[in-house]
């Protein structure tokens, strides 16, 4: 069984699609999706009917970033709309069809939103990783934490967890392209709004595969792991 974890989305259905077929998981395997699956991409239709199909097969674990909870919260109250709009770029819905953002939130399928509302989660956890959209503060639990902090933490804030388990998190783009790995904490948001890369991590052995937004599978190799200080191991 390997556990494997992907970035940050965007609504990059064609990189997903390509990540998912050279990587091939299985139902043995275990799968955790970081979030951010809407918003500055061309296919968020797409990207949530694969991913909806995907969790009524399989068992995998999908978290919610905080583009698809601003999503949420501006279909549930139109008093929110405003801030999500702000921050969710240029025609973020324009899969769905034509007209205003506004309109076509409207049109959004009710099993794109339920899978977001009801089968996205905040967090996940095994016995070496803690899963999170954005972060989380080093002395508290994910239990414990607030939800706008697991979804909205900078990575430049990050710490070792008390626990001494790895976090594993999205959500601070990396221009670059590259997994940022901090020895206590990996961010997956390998740009893929900015033209780089939707990253997929093995954390077996770290070995990942990066796939570009057209949907062409560009890199593969092996993370060179940090110690949990942020020192880099020989």
């Amino acid at each position: 069984m390997r556990l494997l974890t992907i970035g940050d989305i965007h609504g990059h259905t064609d990189a997903l699609n390509a990540l998912l077929d050279e990587v091939s998981p299985s139902s043995s395997d275990e799968l955790v999706f970081l979030g951010d699956y809407v918003d500055k991409g061309p296919d968020v239709a797409g990207t949530l009917e694969l991913l909806s199909r995907l969790s009524q097969k399989h068992d995998w674990t999908f978290l919610r970033g905080n583009h698809d909870q601003m999503m949420l919260d501006a279909y549930r109250d139109a008093s929110t709309f405003a801030v999500w709009d702000c921050l969710s770029g240029d025609h973020p819905l324009s899969s769905y069809g034509s007209g205003t953002t506004e309109e076509l939130l409207r049109r959004v399928p009710e099993h794109h939103i339920r899978f977001l509302a009801d089968r996205c989660c905040d967090f996940h956890e095994t016995e070496s990783f803690i899963f999170v959209h954005a972060g989380i503060r080093a002395h508290v639990s994910p239990d414990e934490e607030e939800i706008d902090r697991l979804q909205w933490t900078v990575l430049s804030s990050a710490a070792a967890h008390f626990s001494g388990r790895t976090v594993v998190c999205g959500h601070s783009s990396q221009e670059s392209g590259r997994i940022a790995d901090l020895g206590h904490t990996i961010c997956l948001d390998t740009g893929i709004t900015k033209g780089k890369f939707l990253t997929c991590l093995d954390l077996g052995d770290f070995s990942y595969t990066q796939a570009s937004p057209d949907g062409r599978i560009l890199k593969r190799g092996i993370l060179a792991r940090s110690s949990k200080d942020g020192t880099h191991k020989s």
